[in-house]
């Protein structure tokens, strides 16, 4: 693999941190020499040295995407390349003796592969390798109780993840700012054609039971899904509500379609008005089952 060209670069300190920057020369009429123009700041160096990793930032790799696939190394007046493999790290890396807790994320694993998960991640979010990072974000949600995404750093220091390469609370912000309905949408449906596949596959006659579960939280709540257990109750909380309802299939529990909806609309009725929609399946022999989840909202929301 070529190694990509780097722009102009420029180091300064600025406090305990080393600002990388890059500038254009631009020609002075009056000494009639070029000079040095105008810098922009295109990242910073890893460790509080001069030498280091530079960790780019996000507008210029969305500028020049090709050094998303190498690690580059400040190292005197040098810059060396490195490239990465799919799960953001280097051969260097894979090498070195490092322990890790793995036991848990390795059942997780089991878990994603005997199932659909992986493959619908990959299919929805296939940019950047972003599923690889919202599998590991997730591992993280379902190993910790605290589940501080300012903590996610450290947690990734000694776990084995999907995605080795760290993650700083910013970066996994963009990764969820970057989610579109359409690919959740997508995601759902990989979903509903493997039910599908499977019951032409195997003639299944038999009734497929669903389970449905309905819950109300707050736009606040809604847009702090990371932080629930700090939030009260919908009787407590005076902000407008909105509806979330969930679809999974009994058997697996793994979820394949939701909706969000009106707060003021009643929860009986979103359920009764997808039961005759059919969830958009084209599914034979469905029986619906209402699940009725008074545990915590935190609880409803990601099972």
């Amino acid at each position: 693999m070529e190694n990509p060209k780097l722009p102009p670069i420029l180091v300064n300190k600025a406090g305990s941190v080393y600002y990388v920057y890059t500038y254009k020369n631009v020609w002075d009429r009056e000494l009639k020499r070029s000079k040095r123009g105008e810098s922009k700041k295109i990242g910073k160096i890893l460790g509080g040295q001069k030498d280091g990793v530079i960790c780019f930032d996000e507008s210029f790799l969305q500028e020049r995407p090709e050094f998303r696939s190498f690690q580059v190394e400040r190292k005197g007046k040098e810059y060396v390349f490195t490239p990465l493999n799919e799960s953001g790290t280097t051969l260097t890396q894979l090498q070195e003796v490092k322990q890790l807790h793995a036991g848990a994320t390795w059942a997780l694993d089991q878990l994603v592969a005997q199932s659909p998960v992986g493959e619908a991640l990959k299919w929805a979010f296939p940019q950047r390798r972003d599923y690889l990072k919202i599998l590991s974000i997730c591992y993280f949600i379902i190993l910790n109780q605290d589940n501080n995404i300012s903590k996610y750093e450290t947690f990734a220091e000694v776990t084995r993840l999907p995605w080795g390469a760290p993650l700083a609370p910013s970066s996994i912000s963009r990764v969820f700012r970057k989610i579109r309905n359409q690919q959740i949408e997508t995601y759902f449906s990989f979903f509903r054609d493997e039910l599908l596949e499977q019951q032409e596959k195997y003639g299944d006659k038999n009734e497929i039971t669903l389970a449905l579960d309905s819950t109300s939280g707050s736009n606040y709540v809604i847009n702090n899904l990371l932080n629930l257990e700090r939030h009260r109750y919908e009787d407590e909380d005076n902000l407008p509500l909105i509806n979330l309802l969930a679809l999974t299939d009994y058997e697996s529990g793994i979820a394949f379609f939701y909706r969000a909806y009106d707060g003021k609309v009643p929860a009986a009725k979103t359920v009764s008005q997808v039961i005759s929609e059919n969830a958009g399946l084209s599914l034979k022999n469905v029986v619906f089952c209402q699940i009725k989840v008074t545990v915590t909202l935190k609880t409803s929301m990601i099972a």
